[in-house]
């Protein structure tokens, strides 16, 4: 074991051996090992077994299930066919998995001693689920104590390799960064992090739902989007506390409902991800305010052609959305400079009460700078004192006011 660690120590200290002397590391299997376990036996009926690096072990359970299955309102198999369309789709977008295969994305997930994002927080089980040889496969690395996280990070980082693509929720903020903060203290033991790409599908929930959900909380998401009910579920502020009962005394009992609750999300990791793909790949019908975010999520990436096509489908409604969608494509309109439709479309949002003020306004921005017509300009610009809200700072209004008065020699008063 001291021969190996000091192989490796050369090796991250940049000094190479000859190759005929260069010494293999060999990690010992569980199945070497004589010494046995505590609650090895109940480890072993709940699916988790124990992998030894040098002197330290993990334990490492692993689930498969059939593509034919479902979870929630989706089979596993439609992965695979979300990713084809993604192939296919003309614009780019933040979940796109063009250019992957379905085998790339890893969705992942974390559980910890805390939700504090310092070095004092430790990981304690990590894992995932993948596409695999026609299954998916759920892989589940626990740490057994402190002592032990080289061994787990050496294990999983092993297992994911160098290529792939995150799916976690709320990633991006909290577990990948945990990972790269305790990483830093074992980097000189294990392999280097893969630089992933990430998609965080916590950011696109709140896209979509954070105005008709009571929460975008991973529970809550999963329930009225994905028909998943979780039963005899262990909830997330008991996680931490069952850990720490478990090392003073190493029961699986303590840990067999976090191991299924962590299953549970990376599963519905996937879910999620198929929904959400269908949804802003128009092959699920999407409400009418889903439609309008995914019109603004192209929009905010840059994609104006698929924003466009989006906002024109809902300027028709006689709503809030169909007002808003007026706003949002008369402003594509006015930065592709078709001036006259911009016009022609602010105009019509004059009529919407929930968009007059800003539609007023840019009604007269356009009148005086492109078409040079003051006096309509000053129309528009009573209209929006007309609609105009405390919360709305008067003084650029006023100022604009004041010099199409002067600009169209109309006192103040008598203008109509």
């Amino acid at each position: 074991m001291l021969k190996n660690k000091l192989a490796r120590m050369k090796k991250h200290m940049g000094i190479e051996e000859k190759k005929d002397k260069e010494p293999k590391i060999e990690l010992a299997p569980s199945e070497t090992r004589t010494e046995s376990l505590p609650f090895e036996k109940e480890w072993a009926e709940i699916g988790a077994f124990p992998f030894w690096f040098e002197d330290q072990y993990i334990w490492i359970r692993e689930k498969s299930y059939p593509l034919s299955d479902f979870h929630g309102c989706y089979q596993y198999k439609q992965l695979i066919s979300v990713v084809s369309r993604w192939q296919n789709h003309k614009y780019s977008h933040s979940l796109s998995a063009k250019d992957r295969q379905p085998e790339d994305l890893i969705f992942f997930d974390t559980e910890t001693t805390g939700l504090s994002s310092g070095a004092g927080n430790t990981i304690f089980l990590l894992g995932y689920c993948q596409l695999k040889h026609d299954r998916i496969i759920v892989k589940q690395y626990f740490l057994p104590g402190p002592e032990a996280e080289v061994a787990l990070y050496h294990y999983f980082l092993t297992d994911v390799g160098s290529t792939g693509n995150l799916v976690t929720y709320n990633g991006k903020a909290f577990d990948w960064p945990q990972v790269k903060t305790r990483h830093t203290f074992v980097r000189e033991q294990v392999p280097k992090l893969p630089k992933f790409g990430h998609f965080d599908l916590l950011h696109a929930s709140r896209r979509l739902w954070k105005d008709s959900l009571p929460s975008c909380k991973l529970s809550i998401v999963e329930k009225e989007q994905l028909d998943v009910n979780r039963v005899e579920d262990t909830p997330s502020y008991l996680v931490p506390m069952l850990y720490f009962d478990y090392l003073h005394d190493p029961n699986p009992e303590y840990i067999q409902g976090i191991l299924d609750h962590h299953e549970w999300d990376v599963l519905s990791l996937m879910s999620l991800y198929i929904h959400l793909s269908l949804l802003i790949l128009g092959e699920l019908k999407a409400s009418n305010k889903e439609r309008y975010e995914i019109a603004r999520w192209y929009e905010a990436i840059g994609e104006r052609g698929a924003s466009t096509l989006h906002y024109k489908e809902l300027i028709d409604l006689k709503d809030g959305i169909g007002a808003s969608s007026l706003v949002a494509y008369a402003k594509i309109c006015k930065q592709e400079q078709r001036f006259e439709e911009a016009l022609d479309m602010y105009k019509k949002a004059v009529e919407e009460e929930a968009v007059r003020f800003e539609a007023a306004v840019e009604c007269a921005k356009l009148l005086e700078h492109q078409f040079k017509d003051p006096q309509q300009a000053l129309v528009y610009t009573e209209i929006a004192f007309g609609t105009l809200r405390e919360e709305i700072l008067e003084e650029e209004l006023v100022k604009r006011k004041e010099r199409l008065e002067r600009k169209s020699h109309v006192f103040p008063g008598e203008a109509q």
